[in-house]
């Protein structure tokens, strides 16, 4: 357990970070996905908030509690946006997203994607 950034936590085959990094923005989950490449042999998988009207609404609509009655934010991600800068990125040149799914289950949603090395 820890920081999952923490390189003293060594290397992985695999990684899975589901619902981490919902709360990251776009330049933050690049960078947090380039910081474990260089220690993943295989593959990385974890899930993002998409952004949709329907989450952007809601994400909105909570900004109007008081920060301590809230929830821990969310950051409502465009998946293809993300795509586009995970291409950019020197560090994930050697990877490439084998896939990208959304999950819906009640009021449940986000977006898996799963990045493999080349």
């Amino acid at each position: 357990s820890g920081d999952m950034l923490d390189p003293a936590l060594g290397s992985f085959d695999h990684v899975v970070a589901m619902d981490s990094l919902i709360h990251y923005a776009r330049p933050d989950i690049v960078r947090a996905l380039a910081s474990l490449a260089p220690r993943t042999r295989h593959s990385m998988l974890f899930t993002i908030a998409p952004r949709t009207p329907l989450l952007s609404l809601m994400h909105s609509a909570g900004k109007l509690f008081p920060r301590s009655d809230r929830a821990p934010g969310i950051e409502p991600v465009a998946p293809a946006g993300l795509a586009r800068a995970v291409r950019r990125e020197p560090m994930l040149a050697d990877w490439s997203i084998s896939l990208n799914e959304r999950i819906n289950s009640g009021f449940y949603m986000s977006q898996a994607q799963e990045l493999v090395r080349r």
